[in-house]
């Protein structure tokens, strides 16, 4: 309510009506009334406030349920492509400044991983130099572990804070947010997947092994499957729990939350980059034969675009369901949910970065000529900001609309 002591006894007083007598009470009377108008005030206010917690608890834990985020993390960006159906789409608008720099922190070495946002703002980020960093919200650094191989792994944060990353040392690590070592799980091959956290806290993680592995919270092994072919690219879990994932033999896999095959969908070609789930259960899945392909939640073909240029990186759907795509071409590509083209905005130069959107439909997009693109849903350019360096990995955006993006040069940005 937003009432200060001294406007709740202004307010306890004009009920109690002090202001309106013309005789003077009793002190004894008027500490009866104050009391009595004191406890009725609070137990009307407890009784309101404990209505609006759990209006905005309900309605929190409804916006993260639907949106793929724990309500207990309440992380802006805990994961690559923000959610566990790989989405792309923020639930934060983008800032009005202009593509200005806020910060940038350099590591050691080059970085190709997108980071992670903490429910504090802490900015998680990995480092060909072997190291996690947590980068405090202002830019400086909070603490840096040492992973003792490269980090080609994107960060994922846990419901408690928690951070899962993947590394060249065949690991999954979980790290507490204070920067120590929780467990780690050794796989059989390097780890370039990142971790995708389902609501039961169970971590899947594909490796280099030929395997897609579900580890519990406590880091022991609940189950692994076998694909037969590299495990690239990160798993996308679907609301009714299934695990899907892609493989350099063209084929996306369904997996039911116990290890066993769901299905498969051939596209006939490599597929590049995670699947993505759309709140129809619709998955999107980008091929580079050029073509986005559209399946449904049974495996079958619902449509195929294609853009006339190999795609690298995975689509991101916004609110009302377009579909944004980025290709060799340069161009990221808006198609609709029934697989007819919007438009497309070129950047004269290669894209492998996949888009992110924010909740007012912006949508970030980096280049390899070094520039990260804001570009408003109707096709205008809001921006660019030229980060110096080759851009790889995929833009995120924290809890102010701030837009982080790591360069191969070496340094994390945040633009605001």
């Amino acid at each position: 309510m937003g009432l200060g002591t001294e406007s709740v006894l202004a307010f306890v007083q004009d009920s109690a009506g002090f202001k309106k007598r013309t005789r003077r009470p009793s002190m004894r009377n008027v500490h009866k009334t104050l009391s009595k108008a004191i406890l009725s005030f609070l137990i009307a206010t407890a009784l309101a406030f404990g209505a609006w917690s759990l209006t905005v608890s309900d309605g929190l834990n409804t916006i993260c349920e639907t949106n793929g985020v724990s309500a207990a993390s309440a992380s802006p960006w805990p994961e690559y492509l923000r959610d566990i159906q790989s989405s792309g789409k923020s639930l934060m608008v983008a800032s009005d400044t202009a593509g200005t720099l806020k910060w940038s922190y350099t590591t050691g070495n080059f970085v190709n991983s997108s980071p992670a946002v903490g429910a504090d703002g802490t900015v998680y980020v990995g480092s060909g130099e072997d190291q996690l960093y947590a980068i405090n919200p202002n830019g400086t650094l909070k603490w840096g572990y040492t992973i003792g191989s490269p980090v080609s792994s994107f960060p994922t944060i846990g419901a408690d804070g928690t951070v899962y990353v993947g590394s060249d040392d065949f690991k999954l690590s979980a790290i507490n947010p204070s920067g120590r070592l929780k467990w780690n799980y050794t796989t059989g091959g390097y780890l370039y997947s990142s971790p995708a956290i389902a609501a039961d806290g169970t971590v899947y993680i594909g490796s280099d092994d030929d395997k897609l592995y579900a580890i519990n919270a406590n880091g022991t092994l609940k189950w692994s499957y076998s694909t037969g072919s590299k495990l690239y690219f990160s798993p996308a879990v679907g609301a009714d729990g299934t695990v899907y994932i892609v493989l350099n033999d063209g084929k996306l896999y369904a997996i039911n939350r116990d290890g066993t095959l769901k299905w498969s969908y051939s596209a006939g070609n490599n597929l590049d980059f995670s699947p993505v789930i759309a709140t129809d259960g619709t998955v999107y899945i980008a091929s580079d034969d050029g073509k986005l392909y559209a399946t449904s939640s049974n495996g079958t073909l619902k449509w195929s675009y294609s853009t006339g240029s190999k795609l690298y990186s995975s689509p991101a759907i916004a609110a009302d369901g377009t579909v944004y795509i980025a290709s060799d071409d340069g161009k990221l590509y808006a198609i609709s949910s029934n697989g007819t083209l919007k438009w497309s905005y070129s950047t004269g130069s290669k894209l492998y970065s996949s888009p992110a959107i924010a909740a007012d439909g912006t949508v970030y997009i980096a280049s390899d000529d070094g520039k990260l693109y804001a570009i408003s849903p109707n096709d205008t350019l809001k921006w660019s900001y030229s980060a110096g360096s080759n851009l790889y990995s995929s833009p995120v955006i924290g809890a102010d609309g701030t837009v982080y993006i790591a360069s191969h040069d070496g340094k994390l940005y945040a633009i605001k």
